[in-house]
């Protein structure tokens, strides 16, 4: 439809990650849900999958563009990326992930399978194995929004990590969310 409008809003935002595997499969949901949902505005960073037709979307998308996006949305959905996953929850977002599958060519192997697998057995994420799942997921978050939110609290660090980031964000002059959560 159209590249991100840095302006706008997004009770879904969509990422498939930056892998040179499409993962047309995740895209084409969003896509097909959102269409059905136009009052839900959607945004897909795509990757290398083809544009999704009814929704906003960019192949790439900046890091800290993407945090911007995750804070500001209802709903984040993501690949089984730990680094993506990780974003969303530090984003104060409980992220529904769909992994990529290494049987239908998304990626290489099965960790992001097994990743998401970890996630939903320990309350980390809310995972969607099949379209109807997603789309489960995508209207019980636009229903019930508190259900996908993670409080400061819940967000947690290894604290060798905090203390790494304190020292960083004492050098820089800034404090970021976590920071933020020990003061």
């Amino acid at each position: 439809m159209t590249e991100l409008d840095e302006t706008k809003t997004y009770s879904v935002v969509v990422s498939v990650g930056t892998d040179h595997h499409p993962f047309e499969r995740l895209v084409q949901w969003a896509d097909q849900w959102a269409a059905l949902h136009p009052d839900c505005p959607t945004f897909v960073q795509s990757g290398s999958s083809e544009q999704p037709r009814s929704v906003d979307s960019a192949e790439i998308v900046g890091h800290g563009e993407l945090l911007r996006l995750f804070s500001s949305s209802v709903v984040v959905v993501s690949h089984g990326g730990p680094s993506t996953v990780m974003d969303a929850r530090a984003s104060g977002r409980l992220p529904i992930v769909v992994p990529r599958d290494p049987a239908r060519g998304e990626h290489v192997d099965g960790h992001q399978m097994r990743f998401g697998d970890h996630l939903e057995l320990h309350g980390l994420a809310r995972l969607a194995g099949s379209e109807y799942e997603f789309c489960q997921l995508l209207d019980e978050a636009i229903a019930s929004p508190r259900n996908f939110r993670i409080d400061d609290a819940e967000v947690e660090a290894p604290s060798g990590v905090i203390e790494f980031g304190s020292v960083v964000d004492q050098l820089l002059g800034v404090t970021t969310p976590i920071e933020r959560g020990r003061r």
